[in-house]
């Protein structure tokens, strides 16, 4: 038996198997809760990391320097420096935090969830998404740089 939510945001669904929600849902939920993970429970000296090419052959950081950092700092409770090193940072820790409990929740409940029609991502919205987020990264990129940020 299948039960529908004919709502315009969200669509919930019963599956018959979990095999369908263990699809639709899983391989989000881990990347997502990796990254949370990795945040909060490894120090920022022990990840494996290379400097940036774009920083170390110009002198400028690139418009996306500062994020690990900045998601580090916001994974350990340090609210003040996560905005003040990369502003875009926060939007995506949250965005980051929402897509895990997207992804989740109906793990556990054993459900699966879709954006209804008006989360639908058509061709004239994702060209203007697109647009916003790329003003949203040079942005964060001219702010990093006014404020002599590597």
């Amino acid at each position: 038996m299948r039960s529908t939510n004919r709502s315009l945001l969200i669509l919930r669904a019963k599956p018959p198997s979990y095999w369908d929600v263990l699809g639709a849902h899983l391989p989000l939920a881990l990347i997502c809760g990796a990254v949370l993970v990795l945040s909060v429970a490894f120090p920022l000296e022990r990840l494996p990391l290379r400097a940036c090419t774009f920083l170390h052959l110009t002198g400028y950081p690139c418009p996306f320097c500062g994020f690990t950092r900045a998601f580090w700092a916001l994974g350990h409770g340090e609210w003040g420096y996560g905005p003040a090193d990369c502003p875009l940072a926060v939007p995506a820790y949250g965005l980051l935090l929402l897509a895990f409990a997207w992804n989740a929740v109906p793990l556990a409940l054993g459900i699966t969830i879709r954006r209804g029609r008006l989360l639908h991502f058509w061709p004239h919205r994702v060209r203007w998404a697109v647009v916003f987020v790329a003003l949203l990264f040079v942005t964060n990129w001219a702010y990093r740089l006014a404020m002599g940020l590597k």
